[in-house]
């Protein structure tokens, strides 16, 4: 199993990341400030300071994730007048066309990526360490 350091993984993620949106114009700080979150997150949870290879991937998918959560939720000009398009919605009408989104299943402060976190874990428990409590 391959491992890296957590600046490696993070510069890694960076680069991947890059290559995956091409001539997309992306905030420097915001992806490397939602990288090197996600990165101390699954080091954390896991319990590890190196970081596995086999993540990469999945931590550019997230990060891929959370610039979009954080475009639609900056975007005033978007089709539901700077309402996130992809939150979770409790009911939909057809004639006069009524959206009612589940706002009780979100997080206030948080975005739908955060939610995401939660859905890798399983991948995360296999390169999760045991800890001992004193």
């Amino acid at each position: 199993m391959e491992l890296l350091t957590k600046a490696e993984a993070v510069s890694l993620i960076l680069e991947k990341l890059r290559l995956l949106r091409g001539a997309e114009k992306l905030n420097e700080v915001q992806v490397e400030f939602a990288a090197e979150k996600l990165v101390s997150d699954m080091l954390d949870y896991c319990h590890r300071e190196d970081f596995p290879m086999a993540l990469v991937y999945t931590a550019v998918d997230l990060v891929g994730k959370r610039l979009d959560d954080l475009a639609a939720q900056a975007d005033e000009d978007g089709a539901l007048g700077g309402i996130p398009v992809n939150g979770p919605l409790s009911s939909i009408k057809m004639d006069d066309t009524e959206f009612k989104f589940a706002v009780n299943n979100v997080d206030g402060c948080g975005l739908m990526s955060d939610y995401d976190f939660g859905s890798i874990k399983g991948k995360l428990n296999l390169y999760r360490k045991a800890v001992s409590l004193p």
